[in-house]
């Protein structure tokens, strides 16, 4: 035998991301994406077309390269009283909204550049992945200093979203062929003309 072979071992590296660290952070919102409509099934019910929307957080914690530490909640986008987002945002304003609020709309948009106090804590997923969840967020208290707004000038939109919107789109595409429908219809949009920084929808 001329030579060996070179030691090489295939790694499930899960990525180089560190997750946030846990307990409670000072955040501003960098960023509200549209991820489009996702098709869920549960067991024993049919599938139904969900308007999906993430949130990302950044309290100016960084990765070893320097890069921002990104939280990232995601939810179902309805004003319902039952759903996850509306609970998020009452937690979020410290108060609920009113009937009439909710059926007028909340212009999910305008989170963006808000600040926010979340609490955060690691999760580890089947795979034995960990990430960062936030639990709770509430407004910031008053004498807290806030995050620095120089992590909006930083943020950049990470791959696994835009990768996500497609995976979306292309179950959506897949399940409408399926019923027999020529062409899926557009993304529930997210954002409303008036893109101002007003005060947040609270």
């Amino acid at each position: 035998m001329s030579h060996k072979p070179d030691e090489v071992t295939a790694k499930d590296s899960g990525g180089n991301f560190t997750p946030h660290s846990e307990g409670q952070h000072a955040t501003l919102c960098v960023d509200v994406v549209n991820l489009g409509v996702n098709v869920e099934q549960f067991p024993g019910q049919e599938p139904r077309e969900v308007a999906k929307v993430a949130l990302v957080f950044a309290s100016g914690e960084r990765q070893p390269d320097e890069s921002l530490t990104l939280v990232t909640t995601e939810m179902t986008l309805s004003a319902n009283e039952k759903a996850n987002l509306r609970k998020f945002l009452e937690s979020w304003r410290g108060k609920s909204y009113t009937a009439e609020q909710a059926e007028a709309g909340l212009p999910v948009n305008k989170l963006y550049g808000q600040s926010a106090l979340v609490s955060i804590e690691h999760v580890t997923t089947r795979k034995g992945r960990k990430f960062a969840k936030i639990v709770s967020i509430g407004p910031l208290p008053k004498g807290l200093p806030g995050a620095d707004g120089k992590v909006l000038i930083e943020y950049e939109r990470p791959r696994f979203l835009e990768d996500r919107k497609a995976a979306y789109a292309a179950a959506l595409a897949k399940h409408r062929l399926s019923r027999g429908d020529e062409t899926p219809t557009a993304e529930q949009p997210v954002e409303d003309e008036d893109d101002s920084l007003e005060p947040l929808p609270f």
